[in-house]
């Protein structure tokens, strides 16, 4: 498992959070997200021989977030 910390600079309150959240339930892969708003980023815990950053990152952007790998 990776544990993987990504900006998200346009996340702008707890429905944000929540939405970015949901992105576990898209992969097998991920084991837990906690997004938080207050600090524009969410950290994932994942498999990365499963799903991939770039992946997540492709979620976020479906949902209507920037996210990048820190």
């Amino acid at each position: 498992m990776l544990k993987q910390t990504f900006s998200v600079p346009d996340m702008h309150c707890p429905n944000c959070s929540m939405k970015l959240e949901s992105i576990e339930d898209d992969f097998d892969g991920i084991r837990k997200i906690v997004a938080s708003y207050h600090k524009q980023s969410m950290t994932v815990e994942y498999d990365e021989t499963k799903v991939s950053a770039e992946q997540i990152v492709a979620a976020a952007k479906k949902k209507g977030y920037t996210a990048t790998p820190l």
